[in-house]
């Protein structure tokens, strides 16, 4: 499973306290998520500072990390900080550095990947690897509200040739023009993509497909520490899990993968960075796995 995205330190400051130049960036969180389901490999790029006790999650959960450019000078880091609810984050500063000439060239095993989890990224990039990858099985993207804002038509194009769509709630209306969110989801199936994922952050997650709708609620959790990440790590246990199976292209798959997404981000949302999600065991994961299941019967 090929993971296209973004490398990064992250200064947080919540409820709970703050944290300075932690790992983070939607690469990290998708592609060590998928680990647990999936064999993922990293195209990304960091500066010099990144170190390798930096590269140490990655390197414990068996990520690829062949497509590490380092450049010289910095990372890209990014500050921010959340209300009491962590429903929002309030951008504090963005220094994109060796990030912002990040042009993604694969090389040929990452050309013959089966699956590619397209993370948020420059619309222009993401179509620039579906030109490089030859016959992936799945193809899944995520995006955010300035792409929708500076590149909609280019995002658009790349929506036509995607299999997974990512977005949340407030970009499935920006991107459609519809409030209602099951017309947002068809107006975007209309463009090609077979299923529309639309994160409610709180509430869970929606999809919208030709084969059915399914809402599904998240992991309840008493605890939230820190939110940052979750919509990466929900992305990537989905593709993940997916990319595990021989024939994903169902619902019974797609939901199973909505409960593994949802799952997964409950654990990153325990801690700052990547530290709860990069240290879990198979059982932690069927454990919750289980409870969630049993809290979705009644």
């Amino acid at each position: 499973m090929l993971v296209v995205g973004s490398v990064a330190f992250d200064t947080i400051e919540n409820a709970n306290g703050s944290v300075q130049r932690v790992l983070g960036g939607a690469a990290s969180y998708a592609s060590i998520c998928a680990s647990y389901f999936a064999s993922p490999a990293v195209v990304a790029v960091v500066g010099t500072d990144f170190t390798q006790q930096d590269r140490a999650p990655f390197v414990k959960r068996g990520v690829n990390l062949d497509g590490l450019e380092v450049r010289d000078g910095k990372t890209f880091h990014w500050g921010g900080s959340y209300d009491k609810d962590f429903n929002t984050a309030v951008t504090r500063f963005t220094d994109l550095n060796v990030f912002q000439n990040f042009n993604p060239v694969l090389n040929d095993i990452q050309k013959n990947a089966r699956a590619v989890f397209l993370a948020n990224i420059d619309p222009e990039l993401q179509l620039s690897v579906l030109n490089q990858v030859k016959h992936p099985s799945l193809v899944a993207c995520d995006t955010m509200n300035y792409w929708i804002s500076s590149k909609k038509e280019t995002l658009l194009k790349v929506v036509k040739r995607i299999d997974v769509f990512f977005l949340n709630e407030g970009e499935a209306r920006q991107l459609t023009g519809e409030y209602n969110l099951i017309k947002a989801g068809r107006i975007l199936l209309e463009q090609g993509v077979k299923y529309v994922v639309i994160k409610l952050g709180s509430n869970g997650a929606m999809l919208v497909s030709n084969k059915g709708l399914v809402q599904l609620p998240p992991f309840v959790l008493e605890h939230v520490h820190d939110t940052t990440g979750a919509g990466d790590t929900f992305g990537g246990g989905f593709t993940g899990y997916l990319a595990s199976l021989e024939d994903w292209n169902n619902l019974t798959a797609i939901k199973r993968a909505m409960m593994i997404g949802n799952v997964m981000a409950s654990f990153t949302i325990e801690s700052f960075s990547v530290d709860r999600l990069a240290n879990l065991s198979k059982q932690d994961v069927d454990q919750r796995l289980e409870e969630y299941v049993s809290m979705l019967k009644f």
